[in-house]
């Protein structure tokens, strides 16, 4: 057996032993399904059926997506990625720094506002309780 059959079948254990340990998850989870209405029951059924299919076919995709790029990898085929410029990225930094900045002073600026006029409000009413309690 070659070293790359040996790790398909590893790969193809491992999908399968996540599979497994799903499904038995959603089983448990799906034990207390007894108390709804049947058509609420099948809705549910179906539903963590959907889920279980993804989350089964998630790691399997997962793996031969690993594989292509491995494989593209051992072969060359990958190119190194283009890193952005120093400069770029201390200008972008900078701009959002700078953004956040203007979130940060009209969010302090909307509490003011919003502070002031309550309290103007909690002033008035006062106002208007100190004239109720004064008159006889």
């Amino acid at each position: 057996m070659t070293e790359q059959a040996s790790q398909v079948n590893i790969s193809k254990l491992a999908v399968g032993l996540v599979g497994n340990v799903t499904r038995v998850a959603l089983t448990v989870v799906s034990v207390p399904l007894v108390v709804l209405p049947q058509e609420s029951r099948q809705r549910v059924r179906k539903a963590v059926a959907d889920a279980s299919l993804a989350i089964v076919a998630l790691p399997r995709e997962l793996s031969d997506m690993g594989e292509k790029l491995v494989e593209q990898a051992y072969e060359g085929k990958i190119e190194a990625p283009q890193l952005p410029r120093v400069e770029e990225v201390t200008d972008r930094v900078r701009n959002f720094t700078e953004r956040m900045g203007r979130a940060a002073q009209e969010f302090t600026s909307s509490v003011a506002n919003a502070t002031s006029r309550a309290g103007d409000a909690v002033e008035q009413t006062a106002a208007r309780v100190d004239e109720w309690v004064e008159k006889p």
